[in-house]
């Protein structure tokens, strides 16, 4: 809240934050692709063998969507909704229009099967949010089911002929109706150059909905506000963490007091972020593509923390396209001689075999976690870029008592 110009900081009655007393640590080799989860055939299989091997989904075959990216998903009525970002068809030009679809699929191990949205001529079914333009770069990236509805939140304003692309971007909430499927315009959320909520992932946790957020596009560090569920419409009562006092959580109704909950050691540098709960451990797991400053850092990182507020834990690379094999596998390297074959389908003109490929996007599926004795697995969405399609990734943890882990790095 502000008066007379001046932040209040509410103290809310909150748990004490508490270390998180169990240890999560990346099992090193453990980060593997999947499964390809859009197109007709994997590209890996191609690529070595010359023949195609379907995917699970043969989204161009049954939906006319070749490729796309991002991949958040939400639960919703025992349906799994995913929304991807800018799409491309077998020969169509899409205009960058955005895509969904759902799913049934509960045990990774069988596959994801995606049942992609589309109109009655077979065509892909696009995100049209009255009054909100989606263009390229333009895309919904974050969902909930409460018991008002269905909500989707876009971002919109980019402009690729200003030095910084997003400085005007902004994000919308809309509700969509899942019968009909139609949007409707509800709030503007947060607006660049110093909004923190560009790109949010939402959680509901109890009455409230927990909505982690980003500000710039792969120059942000992660925030977190956190809204009535009865009132995510309109946006009442939002508060807006500004760090801890005495220990516990303090709240502002200024967006200008976040403070971040996870920062980047090396700068903000982070595009996606996902968290989710794991009931079986009591704990918020939370991916985010970063480490931006060289090849070696750059990737998939995880982090967990006991409270969404935190403290969260000291985050762990868990995946890198260099150090665990993607490059020349499902990641098109055109220094790979002979050509690894992973050439395209790419967006927007990009040569296919010039184009780099590259991950980003760590999108994590919450149904598909599993804890298994001291493993924890993780399952989540990755973008590659070229091929301009989505894998589905896999990491395991080991989970052991935090006091030992402790007592093991110092010996």
């Amino acid at each position: 809240m502000k008066s007379l110009g001046v932040t209040i900081l509410i103290t809310c009655v909150f748990p004490v934050a508490v270390v998180a007393s169990t240890a999560l640590t990346w099992i090193r080799g453990s980060s593997v692709k999947v499964e390809q989860m859009i197109g007709d055939c994997d590209y890996t299989s191609q690529a070595a063998t010359g023949q195609c091997k379907p995917t699970t989904s043969r989204t161009s075959t049954r939906a006319n969507l070749l490729g796309t990216d991002l991949g958040a998903s939400f639960e919703s009525q025992g349906n799994l909704i995913f929304l991807f970002g800018d799409s491309i068809g077998p020969a169509e030009n899409y205009f960058a229009s955005d895509t969904m679809a759902s799913s049934t699929s509960t045990d990774p191990a069988h596959g994801l099967f995606l049942d992609v949205f589309t109109k009655t001529d077979g065509t892909p079914f696009f995100v049209r949010v009255p009054g909100v333009r989606l263009g390229g770069n333009e895309v919904p990236n974050a969902g909930i089911h409460l018991d008002k509805g269905t909500f989707i939140v876009c971002n919109s304003g980019m402009d690729r002929n200003l030095p910084t692309p997003d400085i005007n971007a902004y994000s919308v909430l809309t509700r969509f109706d899942e019968t009909a499927r139609t949007f409707t315009l509800l709030r503007t959320i947060s607006t660049r150059p110093n909004g923190k909520f560009i790109t949010p992932s939402l959680h509901a946790s109890g009455s409230d909905v927990m909505m982690f957020g980003l500000g710039a596009y792969r120059a942000s560090d992660v925030y977190l506000a956190t809204i009535p569920a009865s009132s995510f419409d309109t946006g009442a009562g939002t508060r807006y963490f500004a760090g801890l006092v005495n220990g516990q959580p303090a709240w502002s109704g200024s967006e200008s007091a976040a403070v971040p909950v996870v920062a980047e050691k090396g700068g903000p540098g982070i595009g996606n972020v996902s968290v989710i709960h794991s009931p079986a451990l009591g704990l918020w797991l939370m991916t985010y593509d970063g480490g931006r400053q060289s090849p070696s850092t750059a990737g998939v990182y995880f982090t967990y923390a006991k409270d969404p507020w935190g403290p969260w834990a000291e985050p762990q690379l868990i995946f890198n396209q260099r150090r665990d094999g993607a490059n020349g596998k499902f990641v098109h390297d055109p220094s790979v001689t002979p050509n690894d074959g992973l050439n395209g389908p790419t967006i927007g003109g990009n040569d296919p075999r010039t184009t780099p490929g590259g991950v980003y996007a760590p999108y994590m599926i919450e149904r598909f976690t599993r804890v298994s004795g001291s493993t924890l697995s993780i399952y989540y969405a990755l973008s590659t870029w070229n091929p301009y399609t989505i894998v589905l990734m896999r990491a395991d943890l080991t989970i052991a008592p935090a006091a030992a882990r402790a007592r093991a790095v110092r010996h």
